[in-house]
């Protein structure tokens, strides 16, 4: 008989809930339950974080995943004795292991001290590692913290019991910390959010999406030596402080009273080729060394897809693996995974959260116009014009919209990315959207690599010149596009949608983006992607098999 595993990361934004059950791994980020994005449970008031507890014991009743008691938690390094002990109430947990072990806690259940398999970084690495069908792989886990592993951590692992012991010592090097600490003086970025030019400070009010924002304003800079020189200096200073002496030295005079316009896009555009510099520098130290030709990219900065992109081109004989969910929201699964020493390669991107408000469908059905949603109908209604949201089964785990809570469009219109920015989801102009298309139809529009994994929108091809001007809803202004591919076996729902279109149009490629509005979370309700239905741009809305018009 497996074990039953509860796991549960609560650092300073993503928090997330893991229950490995009859042998099925399944994630619950906690931002889905109450639509607050980034949502961090220890932001939250007491009452709050019981309802959340509540909540989340009554979904994984609802999805058969609740044992009548757990025989291992797993908690993060952040996670307080408080927090531990309301969980252990909850979910009858009978062994712990906790980062921050004290002997001294009054709880009536067995502890195992300090176990490393819930040190942060390891957890990215288990992640990332054991999703990658990868025998052997050198692994960089890299992020804005993970204390007390450090910022950046490189490990050799191999099937089937990898050691974890970290190839660069702790250091307290920082990349991305510093890349998105210059956000906070970019005027396109914060707005209105000023504060003495510097971004919020507090965790519960730091604008955690700024890194993808500053990405996407790169594409429209050009190359400044002034501006890459002070950049490059700073991201390879040693302190972790995000405002430090180099910082002001090079940097701060020039930025101190905010930017705009063309002299924000420089600076992006500046600090993302010194960050891909910088990490290269990092990345070929390791790498010479151990000469392995698989590679995951995990932690918060693999998210950042024009770097990865670079480093599949840049070894095309490596092959290179970034999981659906690099950053913190997937470290409750990675903690199971590294407890469990064990593989778990499968399409496993739809194992989260389930629809919240199952029981609104038949009040929906009642009270709204609608039709069957077959892949036809609706690949017919794309070509048409119509911005349509798909809400069906278990949600993806990560940021990225998979196909389970996505909004398609029609990549040949020049309208759609203006449409969907300003009157869908409310967001900034620059901001690009991504292609999904069928996946073995892909290397014939995007400058694929067959070293790359692109199921889950971690690198960023080149749209193929003489596919530019057709698909300019999913080009971005660089001519690059953060591309997801999709397969039978993987969505079929989504591979039929695009298989339709393409008989239409003669084009397998469709804007994919995530199901939400600005600031919220992707929606896990019915009645929510309903209400975004009806005060929004969009057309329509696929709720399981039911196709519903405005």
């Amino acid at each position: 008989m497996s074990k039953s595993i509860l796991s549960f990361s609560s650092e300073c934004h993503d928090s997330n809930l893991s229950v490995y059950v009859n042998n099925q791994l399944h994630t619950i980020e906690l931002e889905r339950i109450y639509g607050n994005r980034y949502l961090a449970f220890q932001a939250c008031s007491a009452a709050e974080q019981q309802s959340l507890l509540i909540s989340l014991k009554q979904i994984l009743k609802d999805k058969g995943l609740l044992s009548p008691s757990f025989d291992v938690g797993l908690f993060c390094l952040e996670s307080t004795e408080e927090t531990v002990q309301k969980f252990c109430e909850i979910f009858n947990i009978t062994k712990v292991y906790h980062n921050d072990f004290d002997e001294s806690w009054p709880l009536k259940i067995t502890y195992e001290g300090r176990e490393d398999a819930t040190f942060h970084h390891r957890a990215h690495a288990a992640a990332a590692f054991y999703s990658s069908g990868f025998e052997e792989s050198l692994v960089f886990s890299y992020d804005g913290g993970g204390r007390p592993d450090g910022t950046i951590c490189v490990y050799e692992l191999k099937n089937p019991d990898p050691d974890f012991t970290q190839l660069n010592p702790s250091t307290m090097r920082s990349l991305t910390t510093k890349y998105s600490s210059l956000t906070s003086f970019i005027e396109e970025i914060r707005g209105s959010q000023k504060n003495n030019g510097y971004l919020h400070r507090r965790y519960d009010q730091v604008d955690h999406g700024a890194s993808g924002k500053f990405m996407g304003l790169s594409a429209y800079g050009v190359f400044d030596q002034s501006m890459f020189n002070a950049c490059t200096k700073w991201l390879r200073s040693t302190s972790i402080q995000p405002f430090d002496y180099d910082f002001w030295e090079e940097i701060g005079p020039l930025v101190k009273n905010g930017t705009q316009g063309t002299i924000s896009y420089n600076w992006a555009f500046n600090m993302q080729r010194a960050f891909e510099t910088v990490f290269l520098e990092l990345f070929v130290e390791f790498f010479d060394k151990s000469k392995h030709k698989n590679v995951c990219l995990t932690g918060g900065g693999a998210l950042n897809v024009v770097l990865n992109e670079r480093l599949s081109k840049t070894y095309p004989n490596v092959n290179f693996f970034v999981p659906p969910s690099p950053g913190d929201s997937g470290l409750s699964s990675g903690m199971i995974v590294r407890y469990l020493k064990n593989p778990l390669v499968s399409e496993s991107m739809y194992t989260g959260c389930e629809i919240l408000d199952k029981g609104a469908l038949p009040y929906i059905l009642d009270h709204r116009a609608w039709k069957k949603a077959t892949p036809k109908l609706i690949a017919k209604e794309l070509t048409e014009g119509k911005i349509i949201g798909i809400c069906r089964g278990d949600s993806e785990i990560g940021p990225r919209a998979l196909g389970n809570r996505t909004i398609l469009a029609d990549p040949r219109s020049h309208q759609a990315k203006d449409i969907i920015n300003d009157k869908v989801k409310f967001r900034e102009w620059y901001r690009p959207f991504a292609p999904v298309c069928k996946e073995d139809k892909a290397s014939i529009f995007f400058e694929t690599s067959d070293n790359a994994c692109y199921k889950y929108m971690s690198f960023s091809p080149q749209v193929r010149e003489k596919y530019r001007t057709v698909l300019p809803a999913v080009t971005h202004v660089d001519g690059s596009s953060r591309l997801q591919t999709v397969s039978a076996q993987q969505n079929q729902f989504i591979y039929d949608i695009l298989d339709e279109f393409e008989k239409l149009t003669g084009i397998p490629v469709l804007v994919n983006t995530s199901f939400n509005t600005k600031g919220k979370a992707i929606l896990t309700r019915y009645l929510t992607a309903m209400q975004v239905l009806d005060s929004t741009g969009l057309d329509s809305v696929v709720l399981e098999g039911y196709y519903f018009y405005k």
